[in-house]
């Protein structure tokens, strides 16, 4: 059953943007809704409607941080239909008005260039795969990272079909854990991490049968933010130059909110931060 909350986690976290309801998720698992109400209250100690407010206002949180969007372009972003259900469920969660949340950051001068010089560039990606599995754990408590076996989990077999691949993670809380978005209340499950391959090839994987810990991700043409960094260790500084640049340096683009990826080249790491365009 876990497995199939931990893809009701991931239909809400993918869906941020969308009316959708838990009837919708509950025909995507083939169960009823009271069945996924009651088994993702055992899994994450919450309510799905609950969790998806939660990672909402996590998001609104990190484009308040991180660009100067209009805060009615946030709320629908995050998924709100008006700009005052966005407020007060803002207000309620980090006791500060969008606006003034983000007025606070401003006033703290909250992004400090690390000590460590990186290079960032902006480059534009084509459409790419990516296959994943999703691990409950913050990244630097997964032994492993970067190397392939670890990374190829109960995959060796479909090893000569996912050709042009390499070790990859995806850090769908990173951006939220930087800007210090989150609350000082503990969440169970709150880091999550996606361990798996990125496909760097534009051949489809959508033949290859997968195992069901594993979801095949369409990741679209867009910009990054690419850093070059030598450690995972650094990862946190590699992020905090990422920002940097592009809030002082960058008047094109700016965070989408998208998960960071990393990726394992030879030789170095790549953090590739999602960009939007600025409009």
């Amino acid at each position: 059953m876990f497995n199939a909350m931990s893809r009701a986690e991931i239909w809400l976290q993918d869906s941020l943007d969308q009316p959708l309801s838990i009837e919708d998720l509950a025909r995507q698992l083939g169960y009823s809704a009271s069945q996924v109400r009651r088994q993702f209250r055992q899994c994450f100690n919450m309510s799905p409607r609950a969790y998806r407010e939660q990672r909402r206002l996590e998001r609104a949180a990190v484009l308040l941080s991180l660009t100067q969007q209009n805060i009615a372009h946030i709320a629908a972003q995050c998924g709100y239909v008006n700009h005052s259900s966005f407020s007060r469920a803002f207000q309620r969660r980090y006791q500060l008005s969008p606006r003034h949340y983000r007025q606070a950051l401003n006033d703290r001068h909250h992004l400090k260039p690390p000590l460590t010089s990186f290079t960032t560039t902006i480059k534009q990606g084509g459409p790419r795969q990516a296959v994943y599995m999703r691990i409950y754990k913050a990244a630097h408590a997964i032994s492993g990272l970067g190397n392939r076996k670890r990374h190829t989990n109960h995959l060796p077999c479909l090893e000569a079909q996912l050709g042009g691949s390499i070790p990859a993670v995806a850090l769908p809380d990173l951006l939220a854990d930087k800007v210090s978005a989150l609350d000082s209340t503990t969440k169970p499950y709150k880091l999550r991490t996606d361990i798996g391959l990125h496909i760097e090839n534009q051949a489809s994987t959508d033949s290859v049968a997968l195992p069901v810990e594993y979801r095949r991700i369409d990741i679209p043409s867009q910009h990054y933010a690419v850093t070059l960094f030598d450690d995972f260790s650094e990862l946190s500084d590699a992020l905090t130059a990422t920002l940097c640049q592009l809030h002082y340096h960058q008047s094109l683009y700016h965070v989408s909110g998208g998960a960071p990826h990393v990726l394992w080249r030879k030789g170095r790491l790549e953090l590739k931060v999602p960009l939007q365009r600025l409009t």
